[in-house]
Order: C-alpha cells, then structure tokens, then sequence
C-alpha cells in the first residue's frame, strides 16, 4: 500500500501537468511555425527587395553623385576660391597693406613718437625730476619752518600768558585762598555752628526737646 501510493500520486500529477502545459506547447509550436513561414516567405523577400532598391535606387546613385559631381565640382570651387580670393588677399595683405602699416608707423615715429621720447628726454622728463626734487626740498623745509613757528609761538604764549598765570595763581590767589579759609570760611563756619547750636537750646527751652 505504502509502494503504490507514490507512483500514483506522480501519475496523477503527470496526467494534470500534460493536460495543462500540451494547450500551451501547441500554441507556442503553431506560433512559431507561422512566424518562421512568414518571415521564410514574406518578411525576407521583402527585407531583400528593400535593401535591393535601397542600394540601386539611393546608394548607387549617391556614391556616382559624389564621385563625378560633388568632388569635381568641389575641387573646382576650391580652385577658383584660391585664385580668385585667397591669392588675391595675400597679394593684397604683402604688397599693399604691410606696405601702407609699415609706411604709416614710419610716418608715425617720426613725426610724433620720436619727438615726443627725445622732449621727455630732453627737457620734460629733466624739468618734470627737478620739479619734484624741488617741491620734495619745499616741503622737508615748510615742516622745519613749521615746526619752529610753533615752539616759538608756544614760548610766547607760555612766557606771555601761561607763565604770568602761574605766577598769579602760586604767588597772590594761592596765598589769598589760604587766608580765606583760615581766617574767614573757618570763622563763619564756627559763628554758623555756633548759631545754629544756639537755636536748637533756644528752641529746646522754649518748646521742649525733640519728641
């Protein structure tokens, strides 16, 4: 019993899977059986007819195109680009306008930059070099009188207004303002005090003293 059971089972299981898969592999074989006819009878026929036209039709006629219009056509354009055009410029560009530049920088040059270098040379550049030693002279010395001016104008301010100040203030106001508060803020400070003492007893006798 436990020996057949097995083999049943995979039969049965046989039986299921080749009822299911054989539907499909009938399907899958009809289909490629039309497609390698259709491509054996019509897409590769027609596929060669296509590439055939292609290459008589386009391909042939673009290469002779090419090699008995274009390139001929092409070399002749170059030619009369080169006769009519370039060597026109080159000629052009050596025998006249390398000329003409050459003539005007001579013009030029001698008529403004060899005049202008041997001025700056001669007589601005030598002037220009003076005129800055001059003024750097002036101004070393403009600092020296400067400064001179100004220690003696403080001389003068400190003798004429500062040292009689400080005479004033150390010989007469000093001494003043000594006896000032010795014999005259000191005293009313002491009569104040005395005063003010006096009324705080008058005040006590007469209305008692503070609560």
């Amino acid at each position: 019993m436990n020996t057949e059971n097995p083999g049943c089972l995979t039969g049965v299981a046989r039986a299921i899977a080749l009822v299911v898969v054989l539907p499909v592999r009938l399907v899958w074989d009809a289909l490629a059986y039309c497609l390698r006819q259709l491509w054996r009878w019509i897409l590769a026929p027609v596929g060669r007819a296509l590439g055939w036209l292609i290459h008589h039709l386009l391909v042939i006629p673009l290469r002779w195109l090419w090699e008995w219009v274009l390139v001929p056509v092409g070399r002749v354009l170059g030619r009369l680009l080169h006769y009519l055009l370039v060597v026109p410029l080159q000629w052009l560009w050596e025998w006249v306008l390398v000329p003409v530049g050459k003539a005007l920088w001579w013009v030029v040059d001698l008529l403004l930059v060899t005049p202008l270098t041997w001025l700056w040379r001669h007589l601005l550049g030598p002037v220009c070099r003076t005129v800055g030693a001059a003024l750097a002279w002036a101004w070393r010395i403009a600092g020296a009188v400067a400064r001179a001016i100004g220690r003696a104008i403080r001389w003068v301010l400190w003798n004429a207004v500062g040292r009689p100040l400080a005479w004033v203030y150390r010989v007469i106001l000093t001494p003043v303002g000594h006896w000032l508060r010795t014999w005259v803020w000191e005293p009313l400070a002491a009569v104040g005090r005395a005063v003010r003492a006096a009324a705080r007893e008058v005040r006590t006798a007469l209305f008692g003293g503070p609560r």
